[in-house]
């Protein structure tokens, strides 16, 4: 009898699948033991509701169903283990997606998602189909159902699978922009039930690191074929590389706040970044200032000054105080704030130094920024990892350019980026410049984020090519 599979070896890390609509935990074949043995990690397979017994137990069970079984067991296990990859194949990679946008987890395995059917299927609905049949036999290919003939899964398809699909990417359109973590997608080249221009559709809309594997052949399920052994082999390395950047506790972590003429502002700010736990030095770039803010910074004698002669603009003045510190991890902050808290500064912190991501963002409590997400994650403040400036190229080390080429690098080579918003804020450019020159500040700013973004795209299409 076919039942949930958890092979368990009191590892920190789990691999919890969902199987496809109409399949059962016996979809991924070799594929749990692979991870098991190879990559000592735990792995869970759920046999979802109506499964494992006959299709007619399909007939009243709708999406939710289905996610409510998963969510329970995932929540457990999310406080059992350091690290929980979430992965599914065909509707089963759709909820993990789906999920992977609520959820803390450090992956998604998503294996030819139907984010497109195909013809004849994109033509039928459940009302037409309910006129003639609710199952309909599957049609596979010969070779792979010699694969499958010691598998469990049912041989028809039910006719309620359109619609639980099709709320299914629905209510993932709506979750896409939150998932965070790192996504490796396989899917078959010619898979005879998802369009592959769905897939790559989807891809490009990912705002965290993702990677795709495209396999010839026909089979829908890609873990009956002969090559699937090296399938499993990327998948365990490939989540492997995203653990190992995990880092140690005991890094030190140093402020950096570039500031001009924020002598009446950046004691506030200087007194809770000195009080803050977490943060092991603070170090000021006074960029060519005529106020008294050097002579505001002296009043904290832990607090290391920089200042340059004249003002050289945000970029130079970070990089100025990064050269000054060996920390591993960098936060860079504005001298400008009001409501930072030492929580706030923890909680933004504490994601890079766990390993989470390469880079997290706290979103402001201004207007724009609440509002729309891309204004949001183009500022505020940030924790990174030291690496990700240092390789960050220097077309993107200038003006207002460095956040969102941090964006970039964290997406493209580190291990994402996600960001929190929180109950603080800075003075906007044209109450602290005035209308005319604070508005002329916006718009230039506005304009190196773009170019920012077009270099980015640019070099993202060089890499492809490559």
């Amino acid at each position: 009898m076919v039942k949930t599979i958890y092979l368990k070896k009191n590892s920190k890390k789990e691999y919890f699948l969902i199987h496809g609509y109409t399949g059962s935990p016996e979809d991924f074949n070799e594929l749990p033991q692979y991870l098991h043995s190879n990559f000592n990690a735990d792995v869970k397979i759920i046999l979802l509701p109506g499964h494992g017994t006959k299709i007619e137990d399909l007939d009243d069970l709708h999406l939710v169903d289905f996610v409510q079984r998963i969510k329970d067991e995932l929540e457990k296990d999310l406080r059992m283990y350091d690290e929980v990859i979430l992965g599914g194949i065909s509707f089963g990679a759709i909820v993990a997606l789906l999920l992977a946008g609520d959820y803390p987890v450090y992956g998604v395995l998503s294996v030819n998602p139907v984010l497109k059917l195909k013809l004849p299927f994109s033509l039928l609905s459940t009302k037409m189909l309910q006129k003639y049949k609710k199952y309909w036999k599957k049609q596979l290919p010969s070779h792979e159902k010699e694969l499958r003939k010691n598998a469990f899964y049912y041989q028809h398809m039910h006719v309620n699978g359109l619609d639980i699909i099709q709320e299914a990417k629905r209510n993932l359109k709506k979750n896409i922009s939150k998932i965070q973590c790192r996504v490796l997608t396989l899917y078959s080249n010619n898979d005879p039930l998802g369009k592959m221009s769905a897939v790559k559709s989807f891809e490009k809309k990912l705002l965290c690191p993702h990677e795709h594997m495209r396999i010839d052949g026909k089979n829908h399920n890609i873990f009956f074929i002969d090559g699937r052994k090296a399938l499993y082999k990327k998948i365990g390395e490939y989540f492997e590389k995203t653990a190992s950047v995990k880092s140690i506790r005991n890094q030190r972590v140093a402020a950096i706040v570039p500031a001009y003429n924020e002598g009446k502002n950046i004691a506030t700010v200087l007194k809770v970044l000195t009080q803050a736990p977490i943060v092991s030095e603070t170090i000021v770039i006074d960029d060519g200032s005529n106020d008294d803010t050097s002579s505001v910074v002296k009043k904290f004698p832990q607090v290391k000054l920089l200042t340059n002669e004249k003002n050289k603009g945000k970029a130079q003045s970070l990089q100025r105080g990064i050269d000054a510190t060996s920390a591993d991890i960098l936060f860079f902050c504005d001298a400008d704030l009001q409501g930072l808290t030492t929580d706030i500064i923890q909680q933004i912190i504490q994601p890079v130094m766990d390993g989470k991501y390469s880079m997290f963002i706290g979103v402001r409590d201004n207007v724009m920024q609440k509002a729309i997400t891309f204004f949001g994650i183009n500022s505020g403040e940030r924790a990174l990892h030291r690496k990700l400036w240092e390789d960050m190229p220097d077309g993107f080390k200038f003006r207002y350019r460095v956040e969102a080429g941090l964006n970039f690098m964290a997406k493209s080579q580190g291990i994402g980026y996600s960001w929190k918003k929180f109950n603080y804020y800075h003075s906007i450019k044209e109450r602290k410049y005035g209308f005319i020159k604070g508005t002329v500040l916006r718009w230039w700013m506005n304009f190196d984020v773009g170019y920012a973004y077009a270099l980015a795209m640019l070099r993202a299409g060089i890499r492809k090519k490559i």
